[in-house]
């Protein structure tokens, strides 16, 4: 089967079957370096930007120009193609996910190799970060810490593209009552006060905790988080990841404990 000449998957017969597809093979023949030209089905899936991670939990924000005829992939796009340092023949399988509005992607050689990126770990470990958010007015985050935070935010990014690092107060661990950014929360789209559930990761998944939260006036969400706090020893200055996502239909906030 030869395959739609408008998304290049050999799953999809054609236009009409669009909507459906979730797999999208970008051929580099198609790009220059510093946008790519994708077909009608993608413009099904993504609006003005995306994000996509890589097998190497890679982030990159991409901007998307819809016209007539062509697609124009920008901003992040070009980044990702110096990163792996992409050539004509190349391709990029490309796999949607629902619950976080994003995309898997792998950079592969035409025959068929994974490419990796030709970064440092100084470059690698700035990439991971890129898009992660930080509490302000934090303390410094030890060299201990780092090391464990980077494995958690390499890993939490096949679940979501931004996680928060927090540093946990007496407000936060001692009166229960833990402030999520409004980044965080805000495509989740929750109802002004009902409740989310928590679930903290040690490696493993965990039961989640229904935990009652309100919306304030600036837009954050106020998590009354007692039961997660004593059932996980959460502490005053306890540095913890947290990202939220959509899971079966339902707003999840998802804890990593560094």
């Amino acid at each position: 089967m030869a395959g739609c000449n408008i998304c290049l998957d050999k799953s999809c017969d054609g236009e009409q079957q669009l909507p459906e597809v979730e797999r999208f093979v970008i051929s580099a023949d198609s790009w220059n370096r510093d946008r790519a030209i994708m077909r009608f089905a993608f413009n099904n899936v993504v609006g003005d930007s995306f994000e996509m991670c890589t097998v190497q939990c890679l982030r990159y924000n991409v901007s998307v120009l819809k016209r007539s005829s062509k697609t124009f992939l920008k901003v992040d796009w070009s980044l990702f193609v110096d990163h792996h340092d992409l050539k004509s023949g190349d391709n990029v399988l490309m796999s949607y996910k629902p619950h976080v509005g994003s995309f898997n992607c792998v950079p592969m050689a035409p025959d068929g190799d994974v490419r990796i990126s030709a970064l440092n770990e100084a470059e690698y470990n700035n990439q991971i970060f890129s898009g992660t958010s930080f509490t302000l007015r934090m303390s410094e985050i030890t060299d201990d810490e780092m090391k464990r935070l980077l494995s958690i935010v390499k890993w939490s990014k096949r679940w979501t593209m931004t996680p928060l690092v927090h540093r946990l107060t007496t407000t936060d661990a001692e009166r229960f009552a833990l402030k999520l950014k409004k980044s965080l929360i805000d495509k989740l789209n929750l109802e002004p006060a009902v409740t989310i559930q928590f679930k903290v990761y040690g490696g493993e998944p965990c039961d989640g905790h229904d935990v009652r939260y309100k919306i304030m006036t600036d837009g954050r969400a106020l998590c009354q988080w007692k039961e997660v706090v004593e059932d996980h020893g959460f502490t005053v200055g306890q540095l913890m990841v947290c990202a939220a996502v959509m899971y079966e239909d339902d707003p999840v906030v998802i804890v990593w404990k560094v």
